[in-house]
């Protein structure tokens, strides 16, 4: 695969620019836990479908939640992406699964055991651009009142991102193992 050179965009977030996508990980998850930060995406996506505006009296929540997901997608990208530089698989003990799973629920058993898999399945079947355009009109959509609902493929974004997330959160739990 070409390598790419693409922001993490994480100086909307963190204040700085981070480079290495694990990096970004450890300053992400040491801000918002997983299980928060699916339950925002969520409420999001459930507000997508109602006149309800989310977030009304505090927007900049969602403006947050978007640059982290951001975040999580781009880094997702650049791990596979440049995976000569990024993709190491450290080793799981098959008992190690069952410790993991504690809030995980859309990864298969195999993408447990290599989380690498989430990356090569999402990225082939969705780019970053429609993944980002997806995010933004779950974002979109639930801070306005829309006549017209949003299109059917932010479901399986919507899906896509929970995947990545969860991810992410295993390859953060194995490096702070290592």
């Amino acid at each position: 695969m070409k390598t790419v050179k693409l922001s993490l965009e994480t100086h909307m977030w963190y204040r700085k620019p981070i480079k290495n996508p694990y990096i970004m990980l450890y300053c992400l998850f040491d801000m918002v836990h997983p299980p928060e930060l699916k339950k925002y995406l969520l409420e999001l996506m459930f507000h997508t479908h109602k006149s309800k505006i989310y977030q009304k009296k505090s927007p900049h929540i969602v403006l947050l939640i978007y640059s982290l997901l951001r975040s999580i997608i781009r880094g997702s990208y650049k791990i596979l992406s440049n995976s000569k530089k990024y993709y190491t698989i450290s080793p799981i003990d098959k008992s190690e699964v069952s410790k993991l799973m504690t809030f995980l629920g859309s990864l298969s058993y195999n993408e447990y055991i290599n989380p690498y898999l989430v990356f090569e399945d999402i990225f082939a079947k969705q780019t970053v651009v429609e993944l980002e355009i997806d995010l933004f009109e779950i974002t979109q959509f639930a801070l306005g009142s829309f006549i017209e609902p949003p299109s059917v493929e932010i479901s399986t974004s919507f899906i896509n991102i929970n995947k990545l997330i969860e991810a992410c959160w295993l390859l953060y739990q194995r490096e702070e193992e290592l």
